[in-house]
């Protein structure tokens, strides 16, 4: 190498070790930022989507105390009563009635839950993609509590009727 090939090289411009570390570290600090926020906005989707299908659930137990003398529904066949064709469960929901102490837990498997004294508010069957959601029978002509999942220390209930 020459003595001019180096003053050549000598004069080139670039970056230093430091400023690179300086941009490495703040594309971590970023991504760090991005993937909480990320995290915590699909955990309120999640929430919300049950929120809705609890919605439904209780529209559809309306309207089924509406149409029907049977009242509202006390278990999951009460749901789908003979002839009652103006409302539906969205595909996938499962009311299922229990008699134990609903806690804030969303539950998940491989295969339908075991149902009658459950705790959880919501269980996702992972096989087929199913949503259960608990929900306790207060009498016929009362009404029902639906409960599901809300991603805090809390069980939201949505009432059909004046609920329990």
């Amino acid at each position: 190498m020459s003595l001019q090939e180096i003053k050549k090289l000598k004069n080139q411009k670039g970056f230093t070790i430091v400023e690179l570390l300086i941009v490495i570290v703040v594309i971590g600090i970023l991504a760090a930022i991005v993937i909480v926020a990320y995290q915590g906005i699909t955990q309120r989707a999640k929430a919300t989507g049950y929120q809705t299908d609890a919605v439904a659930i209780s529209k559809v137990a309306e309207a089924i105390n509406a149409d029907t003398s049977n009242g509202y529904p006390q278990a999951l066949a009460a749901f789908t009563p003979a002839g009652f064709t103006t409302s539906k469960l969205p595909t996938g929901v499962i009311p299922a009635v229990t008699t134990g102490t609903v806690t804030n837990t969303d539950s998940s498997g491989a295969a339908a839950p075991t149902l009658g004294t459950q705790t959880w508010a919501t269980y996702t069957n992972t096989t087929t993609g199913d949503h259960y959601y608990s929900f306790k029978a207060c009498g016929g002509t009362t009404g029902l509590t639906i409960y599901y999942w809300t991603n805090g220390s809390t069980v939201g209930k949505q009432n059909a009727g004046t609920g329990c």
